[in-house]
């Protein structure tokens, strides 16, 4: 898959659990599961099983960095709202 298929695949499914959110039928927590459920679905699905254990440490290496850039952008967007 190119690059740019995966890019837009993520912002697919992005959009699709943001729009989940707002209208009411998933709460953050349900959505983050969702993700995490379909990394674990990929893993177990499309990636050999001989590679299985590499791409767990590329998911588990990712998330805290991705994670933390997003509570730094959320935080600075209340920051700034709030003056």
């Amino acid at each position: 898959m190119s690059k740019e298929a995966q890019i837009n695949l993520r912002d697919t499914m992005v959009t699709a659990l943001s729009e989940a959110i707002c209208m009411g039928v998933l709460t953050q927590v349900e959505a983050m599961a969702a993700c995490s459920d379909a990394c674990a679905a990929i893993i177990a699905t499309m990636i050999p099983e001989a590679n299985h254990a590499e791409a767990l440490e590329i998911v588990i290496e990712k998330l805290p960095r991705q994670v933390k850039a997003h509570a730094d952008q959320v935080a600075a967007y209340r920051k700034a709202r709030s003056n």
